[in-house]
């Protein structure tokens, strides 16, 4: 079955690549298909997405790709890394493709030299913020993701409601917010890097004054903002748009410094088994209009280039907030440590 030409020059409100890059980019396409057909599958780690999403990607890559299965293996980030650390001490090549939500897996893994290094032809398509997340490109942005302010319509009024991350600390809010905990959910701990550096270590105590309720997961702010058993929260938007859509009593607010972008890389093992197949699935993750299709059903944020996400989602077309990846490893202990302090938890 011939490369289908729409995988490269259809985006969803995004100009088409250049004549060169698209030749590039089908040739590329062209090879490594041949190539992974005599490999036949490849085994996916994947955590960034729910079992049910993970396995229409796979039946979409082989729909696309006759001959070549995916083999998919879902869990949570850390069961995935710790897995995939069994298989690496035991010499065995059951991964072929990384997907955690963690960058600090990657870190560790490129330093253990245990990646391989590949650019995707379709990185190319993707928003520059997503770009480049490894400048040597031994990992890259898979999926993208956002965290807001929301907060309850009918507690509160949207002229009333929150504009600025700072607001979580004004007494007008006492009582009244949710917010994650770092030391339990990564995305919270990135988020609380940000929250350093735009306000400083003493913020951390500002906000445990104003008494917000504190779930372990960042996943319970919306619970509790859509319960009104809380008002306001520091909360992933893309959950919070599928739930308001839905009907249930919820909005979002874009702080006036920028949401704070979640980033969750893939990445192909250096020992793995098949490593055409590997090359042709991540270029399928990054660019394919499938993986952009559910994406954007799911209320995600779309990587492409000027791509829009469904109304009620923030998108790429606003200035956003993101450590650099090493930024994310280092800074993350720290905060929990103010956090704990702060808090006492």
């Amino acid at each position: 079955m011939p490369i289908k030409r729409r995988q490269f020059n259809t985006f969803t409100g995004a100009a088409a690549l250049a004549p060169w890059t698209l030749a590039r980019a089908q040739g590329t396409l062209a090879s490594l298909y041949e190539a992974a057909k005599k490999e036949g599958e490849v085994t996916w780690y994947v955590a960034f997405v729910p079992s049910e999403d993970a396995e229409i990607m796979a039946r979409d890559f082989t729909a696309r790709y006759p001959g070549v299965k995916v083999n998919v293996v879902r869990t949570t980030a850390q069961v995935a890394f710790q897995r995939l650390n069994q298989d690496l001490k035991a010499k065995s090549a059951n991964c072929d493709v990384f997907s955690s939500t963690d960058i600090a897996h990657y870190i560790d893994l490129k330093n253990r030299k245990l990646l391989t290094r590949y650019l995707p032809a379709a990185s190319a398509t993707m928003d520059k913020r997503l770009q480049n997340l490894d400048p040597e490109g031994y990992f890259h942005v898979a999926s993208a993701a956002m965290i807001g302010l929301i907060y309850n319509t009918t507690k509160v009024k949207p002229e009333d409601a929150p504009k600025s991350w700072n607001d979580l600390t004004d007494a007008k809010w006492r009582g009244l917010a949710s917010v994650g905990h770092p030391g339990f959910s990564g995305f919270v701990g990135v988020w609380a890097i940000e929250m350093r550096r735009l306000y400083g270590d003493a913020w951390f105590k500002k906000l445990a004054a104003n008494k917000p309720q504190v779930g372990r997961s960042i996943i319970d702010t919306v619970t509790t903002v859509t319960s009104g058993e809380r008002s306001i929260a520091a909360g992933p938007i893309n959950l919070a748009a599928m739930v308001a859509a839905k009907g249930n009593p919820l909005a979002i607010v874009a702080p006036k410094e920028g949401p704070v972008l979640m980033l969750s890389p893939s990445a192909i093992l250096a020992n793995a088994s098949h490593p055409n197949a590997a090359k042709l699935f991540m270029e399928f993750l990054l660019g394919s209009d499938e993986v952009e299709k559910l994406t954007v059903e799911r209320f995600g944020v779309p990587k492409r280039a000027g791509a829009k996400p469904l109304p009620g989602v923030l998108g790429l077309d606003r200035p956003t907030l993101r450590p650099s990846p090493q930024e994310s490893v280092d800074g993350v202990p720290q905060v929990i440590e103010l956090w704990r302090d702060a808090f006492g938890v």
